[in-house]
């Protein structure tokens, strides 16, 4: 009996991930028991588990739409990419950092922890669903490859290659795709799905007996065009509205972690935008330094770019936050190197990675409520001045009233409507923000899974499974 589906893509960001959380909503409304699964994941957005660990923001949104726990063993190996190296994550935990060269030597010892990971969560549940990474044809890299056709291969999947029409040249792509791959693998590949699709059915229905003269493999869906405010893997937020009553600008850092920190205000009337020119925070009326994977390198850019001098003549003008590595620049130091100096705070950068999600009792303004979020940082920061404590652990949620500066290693902070009617104030200003984040995922995962529904054939996806 087979218990698993492979969806790869022609390329990156075709939709797979997004195609990977739909199918298994549309799975688990069924009464299925489905879990996600991706041997490898390159991805600066992780979050941290409850039970210790860390994993990519989409397996995490996979699980949810699994209706069920995110665990570590649904992205066994998780890669941090940071200037031409990564940090490698096994299982949750932190390895260390290696070139592309170091890392394909460990691709053997990967591909086992992979492997072994599957087959747990093949045991313990009815079906896997696998997201592929990238394209399954990139042939340089078949030696060390174990994410997309070896991965299927060992779990006995079929396959399905997601394609972007939007892109154009689809047809050419699903059929480039499968021309190289090994033969043993194309045999793996039971069709092509069509994504993003905004035109004319009755147009484009005449290419698939056209393009059966190029390759046997069937078209088994057409998928519109559907505007979700999902977590993508790498996406930078696209805001919902290009002004709002709150102004916010986020500074784009080069290495920028946790795009996903930011997804709240899509359902707010909120203008987001990222901003690389310190003149372009000038109609924000607040500003954000966001988490960093190299904050010492980020330094740089901010100080070459004039950010340092911007951001002290905004002192007390308007709000100032900083999220983990933001929190850290924001500070008089970094490992003794002279940092912002906006924040009396002292950063040690440390080997043990601290990884947490909890919920955190509130001080001072919070005294009595409490924030949820999670940890994922390097870093120890102590204040030095007198900073305003707002949760009793102590340096994790800091707040400098004079200057309106305010510094966290709380990831997820936003999500927490608490914080949000706390800053807004700060502001000035009055916006509806009962916002359940976990309802409107919930609602856009079943547009999507009825979408899918409608517009895949189910027969032959589901062809072979004892479901």
């Amino acid at each position: 009996m087979k218990k698993a589906i492979m969806f790869c893509g022609t390329a990156s960001g075709v939709g797979k991930t997004i195609i990977t959380a739909g199918f298994c909503r549309l799975l688990s409304n069924k009464g299925v028991s489905v879990a996600p699964f991706k041997a490898q994941n390159m991805s600066l957005n992780s979050i941290a588990l409850q039970e210790g660990g860390e994993i990519s923001v989409a397996q995490a949104l996979q699980a949810f739409a699994c209706k069920i726990k995110p665990d570590v063993r649904m992205n066994p190996i998780l890669l941090k990419p940071d200037s031409g190296r990564s940090y490698l994550v096994r299982l949750g935990k932190p390895v260390g950092v290696y070139s592309y060269k170091d890392y394909y030597r460990l691709s053997v010892e990967n591909k086992k922890i992979a492997f072994e990971a599957f087959d747990s969560l093949k045991d313990e549940y009815d079906l896997v669903v696998i997201e592929g990474a990238g394209s399954p044809a990139e042939i340089n890299l078949y030696d060390h490859d174990f994410v997309n056709m070896p991965m299927a291969e060992y779990a006995n999947a079929f396959v399905f290659i997601v394609g972007d029409i939007d892109r154009g040249g689809v047809f050419a792509s699903f059929k480039g795709t499968v021309e190289l791959l090994r033969q043993k693998h194309k045999e793996l590949v039971k069709g092509f799905i069509i994504n993003k699709f905004r035109g004319s059915y009755e147009i484009l229905k005449p290419a698939f007996e056209l393009f059966k003269d190029h390759c046997k493999k069937p078209i088994v869906g057409v998928v519109p065009y559907l505007d979700l405010k999902l977590d993508e893997e790498d996406s930078v937020f696209k805001p919902s509205r290009a002004d709002g009553k709150v102004k916010i600008g986020v500074i784009r850092l080069p290495h920028m972690s946790n795009f996903n920190e930011f997804d709240i205000f899509r359902f707010l009337d909120v203008g987001l935008k990222f901003v690389i020119k310190p003149q372009e925070l000038d109609s924000c009326d607040l500003v954000i330094l966001p988490g960093s994977k190299n904050p010492i390198v980020d330094l740089e850019f901010l100080l070459e770019s004039g950010f340092d001098v911007y951001l002290k003549g905004i002192l007390g003008e308007k709000p100032i936050v900083g999220i983990c590595g933001g929190y850290q620049l924001l500070g008089e130091s970094i490992d003794g190197k002279k940092a912002l100096g906006l924040l009396g705070v002292e950063t040690e950068l440390l080997e043990d990675k601290v990884v947490v999600s909890a919920e955190y009792e509130g001080t001072g303004d919070f005294e009595g409520r409490f924030l949820s979020g999670y940890e994922i940082h390097h870093g120890r920061t102590n204040s030095k001045g007198k900073l305003k404590q707002l949760l009793k652990q102590k340096d994790l949620l800091v707040f400098d009233e004079d200057r309106l500066v305010i510094g966290t290693y709380l990831h997820g902070i936003f999500n927490n409507n608490v914080f949000l009617e706390w800053l807004f104030d700060l502001l000035g200003k009055h916006i509806e923000f009962n916002v359940n984040l976990s309802k409107e995922k919930d609602e856009q995962l079943n547009r999507l899974s009825e979408v899918l529904e409608e517009s895949l054939n189910l027969e032959i996806l589901l062809d072979g499974f004892d479901l």
